[in-house]
């Protein structure tokens, strides 16, 4: 095997040894982003923030503005991503514009953060949701087996992981669209928390919703007073923290640039996949959270542990399930819903090892790491990020997880969003096949938001930020031991 660096990648399908060739089209860029975005987060995130926001119009507002900043990167992206189709684009600009601290920066973010950390959570909530179908196994073991599988699957071939990719991504579409539509036709009572959960409130959380469900209410009762119930004001720091948190659901937007050197025609193709997906992802996610709130008010979603305590339901897309559908329809939509976790972890397998084989063309990581095989899958650089993530699947916390993810995945959309700017005055003649439309503000617009995000997420709760700012400081700090010892500074360092 032999190294290979992005400048020589060319736009022939048939690759030459060690090159990466052009073999992905359109409807599987496209494809690529919507099976990155859809995944864990639309069948756990409404559960774990529901109950924070306490109504119907923050739970909303809260998915419409994380959609607004996704969409505000994605035109970003796909400039930046049509203007330099090469692995990583995302990483690859911020290195030229911002300088190498950043471009390292924002590679190490969204390979630990955005890949290794989200992976992780991804594989455990799979493994849960298997476990509820067969409780004789073990959710991190059944995690662990999962990634070692599709490690294998990508590290070996591009062609072969395009394919697996292509299938799972229809099969995706078709369960959440059949969902939707069963959701919103299907006559059902909302679901009436058990009088365990409501006693159990008005003695560990005695300020909820729940606590103050008046003594000796049913059903419908119970129902309208949760709807009812006083809820944080729109755009207070519980909505910023939950913005963060639901900014996991929309992860996997720019997926498409990290495969762009492989891309066909990437000045029309990029634009169209990150953008459209976008578009088309974040309708399916207001209708699916229209079906939950069919299924129970927002400060209904909590629910008791095995230990009896109060927790978010993070299961709400099973529990939404077996209340629509019955206990053995509810089964047969979680197998589903499995399978679409299955392909989301199947884009992140294969979309992380192109940005360690980015990072190791630009020196900033080893060039072993970025070797590529005869079929053009970093192979290394795959069971790299493997290896990395199974570690984090045996011990962590998921809400926590995804706050701190959505802290640095969204510090790191602020970078490029400045680095767009950057090219625009660096080199205003550049060619750029698309421009975002109604330049400056999409970009002004999603660092002003990302700002506004990170203060209000501190104010809420500030344990995130700082596990934040550690990671950035240990980032730095290790970066000398990753830089090969064969380094030379780069013409464009």
């Amino acid at each position: 095997m032999t190294a290979s660096d992005p400048r020589h990648t060319d736009a022939a399908d048939v690759p030459a040894p060690g090159r990466q060739a052009r073999v992905i089209g359109l409807g599987s860029a496209t494809g690529i982003c919507v099976a990155s975005m859809i995944g864990m987060g639309i069948f756990t995130v409404t559960g774990v923030v529901g109950a924070e926001l306490g109504s119907t119009a923050n739970l909303m507002v809260a998915w419409i503005i994380a959609g607004v900043v996704a969409l505000a990167g994605a035109m970003t992206i796909g400039e930046l991503g049509a203007m330099r189709p090469k692995a990583s684009a995302q990483y690859v600009i911020v290195h030229e514009s911002l300088g190498r601290t950043c471009g390292y920066l924002n590679g190490m973010i969204t390979l630990f953060i955005g890949y290794i950390a989200a992976i992780a959570a991804i594989a455990i909530v799979t493994g849960e949701y298997i476990e509820n179908l067969a409780p004789r196994t073990d959710a991190r073991i059944t995690a662990t087996a999962l990634l070692i599988a599709l490690g294998v699957i990508h590290a070996i071939t591009v062609i072969g992981g395009k394919r697996f990719n292509d299938g799972l991504v229809i099969l995706k579409v078709l369960v959440i669209v059949g969902f939707i539509v069963a959701g919103l036709v299907v006559t059902v009572e909302p679901l009436v928390p058990d009088a365990a959960l409501i006693e159990a409130a008005r003695i560990s959380l005695p300020e909820s919703a729940l606590a103050t469900v008046p003594v000796g209410a049913e059903g419908p009762a119970i129902i309208e007073h949760l709807r009812d119930v006083p809820s944080p004001p729109v755009f207070s720091a519980v909505i910023g923290l939950a913005v963060i948190t639901i900014s996991f659901a929309y992860l996997g937007w720019s997926t498409a640039a990290e495969v762009a050197g492989e891309v066909r025609n990437p000045g029309r193709s990029l634009p169209i996949a990150i953008i459209g997906s976008v578009l088309v992802v974040g309708g399916l996610y207001l209708l699916m959270n229209v079906v939950y709130l069919r299924v129970m008010p927002p400060a209904a979603m909590l629910e008791l542990d095995s230990d009896g305590d109060i927790v978010p339901m993070a299961n709400i897309g099973a529990v939404a399930a077996r209340h629509l559908f019955g206990d053995f329809g509810g089964r047969i939509v979680i197998a589903m819903i499995v399978l679409l976790f299955v392909s989301t972890l199947s884009v992140s397998v294969m979309t992380s090892g192109r940005v360690v084989a980015a990072m190791s063309w630009k020196s900033q990581l080893p060039a072993s790491w970025g070797r590529l095989n005869r079929r053009g899958a970093p192979t290394l650089a795959t069971g790299l990020m493997i290896a990395g993530t199974i570690p984090l699947i045996w011990a962590s916390g998921l809400k926590a997880l995804l706050e701190y993810v959505g802290v640095l995945t969204t510090f790191a959309v602020c970078l490029t969003m400045i680095s767009v700017m950057v090219q625009r005055v660096r080199a205003p003649d550049l060619p750029r096949p698309f421009r975002i439309p109604l330049y400056p503000i999409p970009p002004l617009l999603s660092i002003g938001l990302g700002v506004w995000l990170i203060v209000t997420a501190a104010v809420e709760d500030l344990v995130p930020v700082l596990a934040s700012i550690a990671t950035l400081g240990a980032m730095l700090a290790v970066r000398p031991f990753l830089r090969p010892k064969e380094f030379l500074p780069s013409s464009n360092g």
